[in-house]
């Protein structure tokens, strides 16, 4: 999988890091929905929107499915440039495969 070894992973789950807290309120998605849709805690969720710790490449990867499942996420990871076609690539995402929605409120 020559597209992972090129894909900078600390890099990637930083600039979700920084641009989760944005990403969030375009969407009106509340904590504790991300939590339930991700299985990653709330409160790593806040600490990792304050800096206070590192996202993990498993948290990184959890997010950008989420989000690719419904049009208007999906939309934000491709502006903010979240997930990179080569990364796609090599995951094979077929996004009709996995059709979902979700409601922020």
């Amino acid at each position: 999988m020559k597209e992972l070894e090129e894909i900078n992973r600390t890099e990637l789950a930083a600039k979700m890091a920084r641009e989760l807290p944005e990403i969030r309120e375009e969407l009106s998605l509340p904590v504790e929905k991300l939590e339930e849709m991700t299985g990653i805690g709330a409160k790593r969720i806040v600490a990792i929107e304050e800096g206070r710790q590192e996202m993990r490449w498993k948290e990184y990867l959890s997010l950008v499915f989420v989000f690719w499942s419904n049009d208007a996420s999906r939309e934000i990871l491709d502006r903010r440039e979240l997930f990179p076609l080569q990364l796609r690539k090599a995951f094979s995402v077929n996004r009709n495969a996995h059709e979902g929605t979700f409601n922020g409120k």
